[in-house]
């Protein structure tokens, strides 16, 4: 029986892509991914996590992934339009198991019900897999402790090819004060910030209000 462990990464981050991927492996196949050391990738240096990615990618696994870019995002994140990023991460796993077409799918649950989330996953599928869809499911599954991994990896050689092109970009995180002083570096010398910077995020508002309210004490 194949089954699939379905994460994110770069949900919350104010610049850079969001990644969903999936993984697939049969049944009999997930101890090796408990034998290789892969674990919930929070607990893992980035170093650990590259290691692990080529582990991963060396056993019999089927693997896609969808990359949702900054505007795309920007879409989901205008609430008026009746979207939500819930839904744009929906679709993503929609089209992931579609893809992969696993008999049972685990997924880590962004949304507050987990049930509500997988009858809107089923009801966009032309076929009825087995869905597990729980909050923190990356710390319970090793298979989708081993997308998340993935989907950490994939986002962090992103952000290294964007930094190349703009500089100093940090982790995409409004948490990390590379971040927020990329984006300020960004408003004070361009006004503007590229296109990578999800625009609906509060975190870009803070920094424009900011940005006129030194401005009027001037």
């Amino acid at each position: 029986m194949m089954i699939c462990g379905i994460d994110e990464a770069g949900r919350g981050s104010v610049i850079g892509p969001l990644v969903v991927l999936g993984i697939s492996i049969h049944e009999k196949d997930v101890p090796l991914l408990r034998g290789i050391g892969v674990r919930d990738s929070k607990s893992l240096s980035r170093k650990a996590r590259e290691e692990l990615y080529q582990k991963i990618l060396s056993l019999n696994v089927s693997v896609y992934e969808v990359v949702l870019d900054a505007t795309e995002v920007d879409k989901y994140l205008k609430r008026r339009s009746g979207l939500s990023i819930n839904a744009l991460e929906a679709n993503a796993v929609a089209e992931i198991i579609k893809n992969l077409r696993p008999e049972v799918v685990y997924i880590d649950c962004p949304d507050i019900k987990p049930s509500r989330y997988a009858e809107r996953i089923l009801a966009m599928l032309d076929y009825s897999p087995r869905i597990i869809c729980e909050h923190k499911a990356d710390s319970r599954y090793e298979v989708v402790s081993a997308a998340s991994i993935l989907a950490k990896v994939k986002r962090d050689a992103i952000l290294a090819k964007l930094s190349e092109i703009y500089g100093d970009l940090g982790s995409g995180y409004s948490s990390d004060k590379r971040t927020v002083d990329f984006l300020s570096r960004c408003l004070r010398d361009k006004g503007e910030v590229p296109p990578c910077v999800r625009k609906g995020w509060k975190t870009l508002d803070k920094l424009l209000q900011a940005r006129l309210d030194n401005f009027g004490e001037g």
